[in-house]
């Protein structure tokens, strides 16, 4: 009698396993749009500031382009305005990309030390090629709307507090659908605790040691993205065995990009997306070789 009622048990614990238990199918759905991305056994190729080679970095005809040419991420920097605006540039000041001395009279003037009204007759294109006179300096929120259209956004941030990046991407629904790096740990930090699904990416330079490795834990990041001539294989390996994703940057040598594919990382970050993409079937093809 004991017997059959273990039996009976274990039968409709078997059950109530197979019902509360996800399914692998269930788990899939967990893993957000770029989650699903950042872990594909493929290497990524994103491009820096856009498609910064055929047009101005950071400015919307770079994003376009980068689109148009299949990059699987395109990664853009953002400040914040005087008014707390998240706009979309990589330096702290204005002369290198905008024509911000012939405006305002003035050099080394700071983002931060203008409004978004103030800052928007600023001319970021010019300075390229005269074919892109007249292009502005993109709030995120406008640089989101072109990138998600065709690609996934590498949202690097440059200055600016985790809440308001986390209140524009929770705005549009595209938590789930983004990946937020920073050089800055603590603002990663920051943003895991608003958002603990959210794709992050730790950034980093020179020497790649055990402690930088360790420290990594505590930002939630599940991609490592350091300078690439200083990562070797041996770097590449701790980063893996330590469960990141490892992203190379800046890498536009395609010599260097075939190395890095050797060594098993899995993104290249380059201002030539086009001619990186075209390595794409080696890629997939270490990766897949890294993979098993």
């Amino acid at each position: 009698m004991a017997r059959q009622f273990l039996v009976r048990c274990s039968v409709v614990g078997a059950l109530l396993l197979t019902l509360v238990a996800p399914s692998p199918a269930d788990e899939a759905i967990k893993k957000s749009a770029a989650q699903a991305l950042v872990t594909a056994d493929r290497i990524l190729v994103i491009a820096h500031r856009g498609d910064s080679k055929v047009a101005p970095e950071n400015t919307l005809p770079a994003f376009q382009s980068a689109v148009d040419v299949g990059s699987d991420l395109v990664e853009l920097d953002y400040v914040h305005t005087k008014d707390g605006v998240p706009l979309v540039i990589h330096d702290d000041t204005l002369d290198r990309t905008t024509n911000a001395r012939q405006i305002f009279g003035g050099e080394k003037i700071p983002v931060a030390s203008k409004t978004l009204q103030e800052l928007a007759p600023l001319d970021a294109g010019e300075w390229f090629g005269k074919n892109f006179r007249g292009t502005r300096l993109p709030t995120l929120d406008q640089s989101l709307d072109v990138i998600q259209r065709g690609s996934v956004t590498l949202i690097e941030r440059k200055k600016g507090d985790a809440k308001t990046c986390y209140e524009l991407l929770r705005s549009k629904d595209l938590l789930d659908e983004v990946v937020v790096q920073a050089f800055d740990w603590d603002f990663l930090a920051d943003f895991h605790q608003l958002a603990p699904h959210v794709a992050l990416g730790a950034l980093g330079h020179d020497e790649l040691t055990d402690a930088k490795i360790a420290a990594v834990k505590r930002t939630g990041a599940t991609v490592v993205g350091w300078q690439q001539d200083q990562l070797d294989q041996a770097g590449v390996n701790k980063l893996h065995d330590a469960g990141y994703r490892v992203w190379a940057w800046t890498v536009d040598n395609l010599g260097r990009a075939d190395e890095l594919a050797d060594m098993g990382v899995n993104g290249i970050i380059t201002n030539i997306p086009k001619q990186v993409k075209a390595l794409d079937l080696a890629y997939e093809k270490k990766a897949a070789a890294v993979a098993e």
